[in-house]
């Protein structure tokens, strides 16, 4: 029987390329047709690095062992369902059990992961172009950090321009860094994002962007990504209206969720 869950500690045993060969080639075979799994694989190839040490094993020759030869494997079956015994339907050592289905792309799992992964870039890279750059980008980008500096969670905000900024919840993750989960509409993206604020600046940790539905609904895949991402960095609850309050005051910032907590203010 094949397996169908994977908890996250074998997705980042995965990532990591420590996870063993047996439950490497299950995993595979599951990615091969589950898009969430894949996204929260994405996820998790980014836990515990920088966005850019994330990606350093994908492109270098330092990649951890397991995890190039997991690779490996899928480009020797995709290479294998374009060679000659494929075209010609008659392979060697392979009893076809369902000879009228086409098996799914191998590869595909790794492009869902490499989707999400630049999904992660792609959110970093955009704020901090915005904040570093003197045209008329910073004025957006200053106008959503002034947001997230004072807008409580559960509000709609106009940035102007057509995009429209609803802030989800405010946490503090394991490392005690006050955080919030917001999207941000325009007529046709929706983007959400995770961003933790240090040094006085917001810093996107994931950003996920989508087409926007008519009806406004959150794809299930993107809230699947976000909920394994906030398992990932061990989120806090969310903060309380009076907690979120004395957060975004900025004097308690480099304080802990706990801290925060026990003020009164």
């Amino acid at each position: 029987m094949t397996r169908t869950d994977f908890d996250d500690e074998t997705l980042m045993a995965f990532a990591d390329g420590e996870l063993d060969e047996a439950t490497s080639i299950e995993l595979e075979t599951a990615l091969a047709s589950d898009d969430a799994l894949a996204a929260r694989l994405a996820v998790f190839l980014d836990t515990r690095r920088t966005v850019a040490d994330a990606l350093k094993p994908l492109i270098d020759d330092e990649a951890p062992p397991r995890l190039a030869e997991a690779v490996a494997r899928m480009v020797e079956r995709a290479e294998g369902e374009t060679g000659p015994d494929a075209q010609t339907g008659a392979p060697d050592n392979v009893v076809a059990l369902h000879p009228q289905r086409r098996r799914p792309e191998p590869q595909r799992w790794f492009m869902q992961v490499a989707a999400g992964l630049v999904a992660v870039v792609a959110g970093v890279a955009g704020f901090a172009i915005g904040r570093s750059t003197d045209n008329g980008a910073p004025d957006a980008n200053l106008n959503l950090a002034a947001a997230l500096d004072s807008q409580a969670s559960g509000r709609d905000v106009p940035l102007g321009t057509g995009t429209v900024l609803h802030v989800v919840s405010t946490f503090r993750d394991d490392h005690g860094e006050l955080c919030r989960e917001y999207q941000l509409n325009d007529r046709e993206n929706s983007t959400l994002t995770i961003a933790c604020r240090r040094g006085g600046e917001w810093l996107p940790r994931l950003a996920l962007t989508s087409l926007q539905p008519a009806d406004g609904y959150v794809p299930a895949s993107s809230q699947e990504t976000i909920d394994a991402y906030l398992a990932s960095i061990h989120a806090g609850a969310p903060l309380s209206a009076d907690e979120e309050r004395a957060a975004l005051s900025g004097d308690a910032e480099n304080t802990t969720g706990e801290n925060i907590g026990g003020q009164g203010e």
